[in-house]
């Protein structure tokens, strides 16, 4: 069993996660509760928990000042956080302390079990490896390589060259990270094949290392299709397995002295694994993926370019709003050319992505709730985020995923840019709308869809814009509502500057305008009706 702890100020919240979840089924007990961050660090080293469930924010100390400070002592603790809807600056934060993932309050049932199923194979991974080290890897051999990629003590190589018989004229490490539901016994027979191929074969020498398997090989490979061919042998090896798999190579070298940086070039490329484009080998001097150049150093991130993650959720809101399969491939494509150079690692690509999504589906729920049971099959999106292996993966998985929502919305719009524009406007005139936006949305030039839709309507946009305003704030004022939640429901944050709009368009004030109609209500319910005998 895992050991969960879980940390959150909401009483209700910690019941209903403690009683909601078969934690047993799924491999997992809670062990403990905390109501505050410091509380969670005063009890973190009593209760050893596998895996804490934390609260992003919570009054003192916040969730991530506990995961920054247990980090300090425990730089392999993980962590689950809970983050409500107006914690998203919170929530995106958090990728800089390595959190195992996501959950946008109220936690859905079958979420948090899909979560705990997939953490459940990163720690049971983790488990395999340790159980590696101590009986496997304590093996002569592997000791020896291990020597060789980390240690260059003096005095050292010869020995261990003339231990394992490396009187090679290059060296060069392979790595292969592999992905599989965790079985022991599995890990054992892909180590065999290996064997069988490269060291009974005089090729090379398997060994483990933190991540799957490494291959200290005698004969390098230098060109892109020697790295396919090596790749297509491997897969062929394992092939009877049901595995992902992801190879790097490191640069061959001349002495066993410089075979740690071979390693360490092989390490850092499956760093950057889900970067990778097509399923091949990867070497040492790769420099691009698909088209574009992405590398995991500091000095790669862009100088002021943030990505606006709020921005980027408007739009996928609105290309999911106008039901159209064409605007969400683009705004899918915009958010891997802003996120992926920007944050450049794994985490943080899909933690900037299951962000994005939840924003943007948590506005459609808000705006089509006879659709909420629709939405809510899809909530599994954000979770999937986490599931995948690649950046491909993840583009695949989310544009199935958005393009099956809109199909069940009743499929894509047949209606033409300017009759969508305004349907949307009058379904959204809360949204902060902007020309720019829905012109990248619809995939037009700013300045010729503003005189296209001059041209239909005979009005400027913001004119349109401000009318459609002024008529739902006036169905709001009959509805009862004071003047400042009208304010902000219309899309005005200011209200004087609602106040001069509204004067503007109909003539009198809102709150005259309120008057005069609670008036009128008033004397037509005192008015005697007539007497139809009379």
């Amino acid at each position: 069993m895992y050991r969960v702890f879980l940390v959150d100020d909401e009483p209700s919240i910690r019941e209903g996660l403690t009683t909601i979840i078969n934690w047993e089924e799924y491999g997992f007990e809670v062990i403990g509760t905390a109501a505050s961050g410091r509380e969670a660090i005063e009890r973190f080293d009593e209760l050893k928990p596998d895996l804490t469930i934390i609260d992003i924010r919570m009054p003192g100390m916040t969730g991530l000042d506990v995961i920054e400070e247990v980090r300090e002592h425990h730089a392999d603790a993980h962590f689950l956080i809970l983050s409500g809807y107006a914690d998203f600056d919170y929530a995106k934060k958090a990728i800089s302390f390595g959190v195992d993932g996501y959950l946008l309050k109220p936690v859905d049932e079958e979420e948090i079990i899909s979560e705990l199923q997939r953490i459940s194979v990163v720690l049971t991974r983790e488990r395999e490896t340790n159980a590696r080290h101590a009986g496997e890897d304590t093996a002569y051999r592997e000791h020896q390589i291990e020597a060789l990629l980390f240690d260059n003590q003096e005095g050292a190589v010869t020995t261990q060259e003339d231990a394992l018989g490396l009187k090679w004229l290059q060296y060069q490490i392979i790595l292969l990270e592999i992905h599989a539901a965790p079985d022991l016994q599995r890990g054992s027979a892909l180590k065999r094949k290996l064997i069988e191929a490269f060291d009974q074969q005089q090729r090379g020498i398997v060994f483990s290392f933190h991540s799957g398997l490494g291959l200290l090989c005698k004969e390098p490979i230098i060109s892109i299709d020697g790295a396919r061919n090596v790749h297509d042998e491997l897969r062929s090896l394992l092939g009877e397995w049901n595995i992902h798999m992801y190879v790097a190579a490191g640069q061959p070298v001349p002495s066993t002295a410089e075979i740690s940086k071979s390693y360490r070039q092989a390490n850092a490329m499956l760093a950057d694994r889900f970067l990778f484009s097509e399923e091949r080998m990867m070497l040492w001097n790769d420099q691009v993926i698909g088209e574009n150049h992405i590398h995991s150093t500091e000095d790669s991130r862009p100088d002021g370019f943030e990505p606006d993650e709020a921005e980027l959720a408007d739009k996928m809101y609105y290309a999911l709003d106008i039901r159209s399969h064409e605007s969400v491939m683009r705004v899918l494509t915009e958010m891997q050319d802003r996120i992926v150079p920007y944050h450049r690692t794994e985490q943080a690509i899909k933690t900037a992505f299951s962000q994005i999504f939840s924003l943007a589906i948590n506005k459609l729920a808000a705006a089509n709730q006879q659709m909420q049971s629709i939405l809510q099959e899809h909530s599994m999106l954000i979770t999937e985020v986490y599931h995948q292996h690649t950046l491909r993966d993840l583009q695949v998985m989310a544009a199935e995923h958005l393009n099956r929502l809109i199909q069940r919305m009743g499929g894509g719009s047949t209606d033409t840019v300017l009759k969508q524009m305004i349907e949307f406007i009058r379904r959204n005139p809360g949204e902060n709308l902007k020309l720019e936006v829905l012109s990248d949305v619809f995939n037009y030039n700013s300045s010729y869809l503003g005189k296209l839709f001059k041209n239909h309507t005979g009005e400027s946009f913001n004119a349109f814009l401000d009318k459609v305003r002024m008529e739902k704030a006036k169905e709001l004022l009959n509805e009862g509502l004071k003047v400042h939640q009208v304010a902000a429901r219309v899309g005005y944050a200011n209200v004087d500057y609602f106040h001069g709009k509204f004067r503007k368009y109909v003539g009198e004030s809102p709150s005259a305008y309120k008057h005069a109609r609670e008036h009128t209500k008033l004397q037509s319910k005192e008015k005697p009706g007539e007497n139809p005998s009379e």
